[in-house]
């Protein structure tokens, strides 16, 4: 079997080596605004596509859940000549924390609390707080805590963003 080909680099992958001559700079504005267009064509192909696409798919959801046959525990199968759909059709729970605090609340009123730690696991969840940066900073807040505080919020950068145009 052969090592599949690679392409050759990028005619502008050097350009960071040096600074770009005004003919490079205006070879790549070009490639930058065709290449756009491509994306921004593509992208309202694929809209048109997921148009076309979503009411058959719901229409298949349909068939499958009023006629498909069992097939796993959450699954449904509906048969064709050389085709066949499968519908699955799974769910998801998620805990009401006022639910929770209201059942909580009866519990340890009547002395069942046992009964709550058979239930639910105890967790914390801690979020910032909007004050919280003009808070570590005022002068009651030790230089250690502050250190600590920086540790818990972490900052991620965003992928810078270009604007090809015109020179007016």
């Amino acid at each position: 079997m052969r090592a599949a080909a690679t392409a050759p680099a990028p005619w502008w992958t050097d350009l960071g080596e040096r600074a770009p001559t005004a003919a490079e700079i205006e070879k790549l504005a070009q490639e930058h605004i065709n290449l756009k267009a491509k994306v921004l064509e593509a992208t309202l192909a694929q809209r048109d596509a997921q148009q076309n696409f979503e009411p058959i798919h719901q229409k298949c959801i349909e068939l499958v859940t009023k006629f498909g046959s069992a097939h796993a525990t959450k699954s449904k199968l509906l048969h064709g000549l050389e085709w066949e759909i499968m519908g699955t059709f799974g769910a998801s729970t998620s805990i009401d924390a006022a639910a929770v605090e209201l059942l909580r609340s009866r519990l340890t009123k009547t002395k069942q609390t046992r009964l709550l730690k058979r239930l639910f696991d105890k967790t914390i969840r801690w979020t910032l707080k909007s004050t919280a940066r003009a808070e570590v900073l005022k002068e009651d807040v030790p230089s250690p805590v502050r250190a600590l505080f920086a540790a818990c919020e972490v900052t991620k950068d965003r992928a810078p963003s270009i604007e090809v145009r015109p020179k007016c």
